[in-house]
């Protein structure tokens, strides 16, 4: 923990605002973990217990929290990709540190990057990452690598910012949908943040996400992410994590002002939902077994 403080959680506390022990305990939480099971296990329709055993390819293992809690609590085979990195990013070092305090093998996460996943074709019944793909050299190599590695009936879900959206999660700040990186730049200085970070960033929003998608006639997308948002926002259901308690803090005074439906309704209209939560299934070929068997037949139906 404290050497995530001092290199991971220094490094953008100055940019968000937030205590780099808070970064610092979000990143390393276990609760977290759980969370993503939940809401994979949810948009997919496959039972958590259904986990056991199964192979899972986790894309940008940050600190090795997801692999540690799925290999101990849930019994997945998972491994992670974590590319070695320098100053303040030194996750690859500390990820492997963090599985040895679980018991086990620091090899479980190896040092590759999404653009080029070091597995055969057909290798995992699931691929899973989260606030990831936007910080990668080519996001559409990283999810056409990701199909690739996911056994036909396997699932695939990325969760990442929306920069369609009306909230710069690194930062912590509001947002303007669809800026490009020189007004961007100039927006994040109004603020009085170092905007350099901001270079290093994919601005992905969910009409880029859904245009790739549409290109491919091997997968089927289950979600992109507008119904959770809907329901988060109508029920007040966001999670204190990084910058989000922003976040509810506009939505109860939204509430309180009887302006959150119909916000909500703009914001989904205006594809600025957030975060974008691209769930999706490959398609089994005619002959070939599905990875989950017939809970394919059961999972719900792909969106439009």
């Amino acid at each position: 923990m404290q050497k995530v403080c001092e290199t991971y959680g220094a490094y953008f506390s100055p940019l968000s605002r937030l205590p780099a022990a808070k970064i610092s305990a979000d990143v390393l939480s276990e609760e977290k973990v759980h969370d993503q099971i939940r809401l994979f296990c949810r948009t997919t329709w496959v039972p958590e217990n259904s986990l056991r055993g199964r192979r899972l390819l986790e894309v940008g293992s940050g600190f090795g929290i997801f692999v540690a809690v799925t290999r101990t609590q849930y019994g997945a085979d998972t491994v992670g990709l974590e590319p070695a990195g320098t100053g303040f990013d030194t996750s690859f070092e500390v990820c492997r540190e963090v599985l040895k305090e679980y018991g086990l093998n620091p090899e479980l996460i190896v040092d590759a990057k999404g653009e080029n996943i070091p597995f055969p074709d057909n290798s995992f019944d699931v691929v899973f990452s989260s606030t990831v793909l936007e910080h990668t050299d080519d996001p559409w190599q990283v999810l056409d690598e990701a199909i690739r590695v996911l056994r036909p009936g396997g699932y695939l879900q990325f969760v990442f910012p929306n920069y369609g959206s009306f909230f710069e999660g690194h930062y912590a700040v509001p947002w303007i949908p669809y800026l490009n990186k020189s007004l961007a730049r100039m927006y994040l200085r109004l603020w009085r943040r170092d905007p350099s970070f901001i270079n290093t960033i994919q601005f992905l929003n969910f009409f880029k996400v859904r245009r790739w998608a549409s290109k491919r006639r091997d997968i089927r997308v289950i979600t992109y992410g507008a119904d959770i948002f809907r329901e988060s926002m109508l029920n007040l259901q966001i999670k204190n994590w990084a910058g989000l308690g922003k976040i509810k803090g506009w939505m109860e005074f939204a509430n309180r002002l009887k302006l959150l439906r119909p916000a909500t309704a703009v914001l989904l209209a205006g594809g600025a939902f957030e975060p974008i939560i691209l769930t999706l299934q490959k398609l089994p070929k005619a002959g070939e077994n599905s990875a989950f068997g017939s809970n394919a037949a059961s999972a719900p139906k792909a969106i439009s």
